[in-house]
């Protein structure tokens, strides 16, 4: 993708990020047409909206090339957001890492031992996903990933210290809205979280100066996406991991 075309479809995104009226759609003299083409216009985006301090990562299948998405907004639950600025009330439950060392780019890539070695702990986490689409079923798959993967924010629980003795693919959960269950885990389809984790860690030293100590990353939804709706407060429970609150205010 030509720098032009890059800029034209994140000055696009930035301006309904910066205005909350969403675009239609990205025209296709800018429309991304692959993976790396999206990745160019998520970096445009970041360039003005940064800094990023987070990354998300994901994947349809155990063997799929995950796919990776810079994070503007960070919060630590519980944590309220405006109803009025909210487009989707988008709830994915998830397991994030924070880490504790930098993972620089060098010649050779990251194994996964060396990996792990960088985490500083692990954090029940939410994903809040939104879009800067006005019809956001109808936009294309890549379109979506050059608008962040569709994430509003990520908002972290507690660390928690067990987290290498739980079944990281399917670890406890039960999603509440209202106090009502709507949801339970499903299992994080990209399989074992740590290898989206050293995926993106070789992805970011290649493209984005390397994860930095203080990072977060989010690993993908073991609830699938599940809907909320304005005022409501949601629980995601993860039992002896720890839980994440937020609420979409009515004010």
């Amino acid at each position: 993708m030509t720098n032009d075309r890059a800029l034209k479809a994140a000055a696009l995104l930035l301006e309904a990020r910066r205005s909350g009226r969403p675009v239609a759609e990205l025209p296709p003299e800018c429309r991304p047409r692959s993976a790396e083409e999206a990745y160019a216009i998520q970096d445009a985006v970041a360039r003005s909206s940064g800094p990023v301090r987070a990354w998300k990562t994901g994947a349809p299948s155990p063997e799929a090339e995950p796919s990776y998405a810079p994070i503007f907004t960070v919060v630590a639950s519980p944590s309220r957001f405006p109803a009025a600025a909210q487009r989707l009330f988008g709830i994915e439950a998830e397991l994030a890492f924070r880490m504790a060392a930098d993972l620089p780019p060098r010649g050779a890539p990251y194994e996964r031992a060396e990996v792990i070695a960088a985490i500083g702990g692990m954090h029940p986490a939410i994903e809040l996903v939104d879009t800067r689409f006005a019809d956001w079923p109808q936009v294309d798959a890549l379109s979506k990933l050059a608008d962040n993967q569709s994430n509003g924010a990520l908002i972290y629980g507690p660390q928690s210290r067990e987290w290498r003795d739980v079944d990281l693919v399917r670890p406890p959960l039960t999603l509440r809205i209202d106090g009502a269950a709507a949801a339970q885990t499903l299992g994080n389809s990209g399989g074992d979280p740590l290898r989206l984790l050293t995926a993106l860690a070789n992805h970011c030293a290649a493209r984005a100066g390397g994860l930095k100590a203080g990072d977060f990353v989010t690993t993908g939804s073991l609830i699938g996406l599940v809907f909320a709706r304005p005022g409501a407060d949601v629980v995601a429970d993860f039992g002896r991991l720890g839980e994440v609150r937020l609420a979409f205010a009515l004010e």
